[in-house]
């Protein structure tokens, strides 16, 4: 009974709204797959070398990815137009990065184990704020996080999987509670914090655990953009606007708004009584549109509309399920967050 209730846990009472299957507008928007918070043999802590990096893009259709090795820009040997060296430090405010060593990122801001890890500094304009980091995902609730290990080494002849559903460790609202109450008006971004731990080479891409190929279907940055992105500064104009949205285990959304000026994507300024459009077609998901992070809006539709009203900063969390029964959903765990929309009047 205890394994049952593991596997199926966390539950959510929901009320779905009203809502028309309804097919979204075609567009000509550009999107991208961004890796952020990646360290390397060239981090104390990890063995990963430049050759795994590229290797795990190829296999995982990865655009562009963010190196941030501790202390150091040493992978600026092995950059290309498509990696990128960065770095993370200790700072007496907390821990940060250095997107390609010029976009801030507040890291680890949900870490209030150590020290070193808490932000005690101010949510700066211009800084992003790392709403996921998986390290934080392990440590804020110890306890719990071994219990599921242990469920998950039980079930792994069937699952096949050690980290099976690791997303039901999110703690979504009480870190979105965090956020809005600290950082609100920061755009996000998603940190896999990934380092390899234990390497078994006797070719060139040998085992890796973790490995880059595993961890970069965990947690993706899908970016968006009007134009083509050619460079790195083009890239970190994109993560810096918020045109981004954090994928959990490849699972990928459409979604824009479109107001009297056109076409909008996530970051910008929509003008009231616009409208954002969602499309996923995956079953089995309940989407949830927030505005300055409460409910107004639930649906399990696969497309559909929302007439933005209001003032606010709105932004989707989309959820997977095991099953339901009637509005008890079992199993209730993220797989998108997004960044936000402004809705403001004319500019």
């Amino acid at each position: 009974m205890l394994i049952l209730y593991l596997e199926f846990r966390p539950f959510k009472v929901l009320k779905l709204d009203k809502a028309e299957e309804e097919s979204i507008p075609s567009h000509n928007l550009y999107t991208y797959n961004v890796i952020v918070h990646v360290h390397t043999q060239f981090s104390f802590d990890s063995l990963g070398k430049p050759s795994d990096i590229k290797k795990a893009m190829e296999i995982n259709n990865i655009d562009y990815v963010f190196i941030t090795d501790h202390d150091n820009l040493d992978y600026k040997y092995f950059e290309d137009d498509k990696v990128f060296a960065g770095i993370e430090k200790n700072t007496p405010d907390g821990r940060l990065l250095l997107l390609g060593n010029q976009l801030p990122v507040i890291s680890h801001p949900h870490n209030f184990d150590f020290d070193h890890y808490r932000w005690k500094g101010k949510f700066r304009k211009g800084y992003l704020y790392e709403f996921i980091d998986i390290k934080d995902i392990i440590v804020w609730n110890k306890f719990f996080t071994g219990i599921c290990l242990i469920k998950n080494l039980l079930i792994l002849p069937i699952s096949r999987n050690l980290i099976h559903k690791w997303n039901c460790l999110i703690p979504i609202d009480k870190w979105r509670e965090l956020y809005f109450t600290r950082a609100k008006g920061l755009n996000i971004i998603g940190g896999l914090d990934l380092h390899v731990k234990v390497v078994y080479q006797e070719k060139t891409h040998g085992v890796l655990i973790p490995s880059y190929k595993s961890g970069f279907k965990w947690l993706i940055n899908k970016v968006y953009s009007k134009e083509p992105l050619n460079s790195k500064e083009d890239v970190l104009k994109s993560l810096s606007d918020g045109n981004l949205y954090l994928s959990i285990n490849q699972n990928f959304i459409d979604i824009f708004a479109i107001d009297k000026k056109g076409i909008k994507i996530l970051g910008e300024r929509v003008c009231k009584d616009g409208k954002i459009y969602f499309s996923f077609d995956k079953s089995k998901r309940v989407k949830i549109l927030f505005k300055d992070g409460k409910k107004v809006f639930i649906t399990d539709k696969k497309h559909f509309s929302y007439k933005l009203k209001e003032e606010g900063i709105y932004h989707l969390e989309v959820y997977e399920y095991d099953f339901r029964i009637f509005n008890l959903y079992f199993g209730f765990r993220p797989v998108v967050i997004t960044n936000f929309f402004e809705v403001a009047g004319e500019e």
